[in-house]
């Protein structure tokens, strides 16, 4: 489990490098997931990611943080399956904002997320003895 948390950790830090790479990007990207199908999807991948943060938190470097993540995230993807439809024109309005604030708030996203994708990194990397 504590492998899945790190290639999880380390896909978010990547997509967070290419949005500050490329800002053009993951703004397409999010246009295009704006639908109820991938809506789902995504919300299904966030209980996912949360409850495997959850298992790995007492095995990690920062059990509480990781924890404490775990459930956040695990909150998140309940709250997009059950709002649904709602949640979808607040999405397409906030992606809207996005669009018109330019790249360089793209980027600075994008940092957040490359931030956030490292340290769930480097508090669940595998070590030697765990594999």
């Amino acid at each position: 489990m504590k492998t899945l948390a790190f290639a999880f950790a380390l896909c978010i830090a990547t997509f967070g490098a290419v949005s500050i790479l490329v800002p053009s990007g993951p703004l397409w990207i999010a246009q295009h997931l704006v639908t109820s199908s991938a809506f789902y999807v995504i919300g299904t991948v966030r209980v996912a990611f949360g409850l495997v943060l959850i298992s790995v938190a007492s095995v990690s470097r920062t059990p509480k943080t990781l924890r404490v993540l775990g459930y956040l995230v695990l909150i998140a993807g309940i709250a997009m399956a059950l709002t649904g439809l709602v949640a979808i024109e607040r999405a397409r309005a906030i992606i809207e904002w996005w669009l018109q604030q330019g790249s360089v708030v793209v980027r600075f996203t994008g940092v957040l997320i490359m931030v956030f994708g490292g340290f769930i990194a480097y508090a669940g990397v595998p070590t030697r003895h765990d594999a």
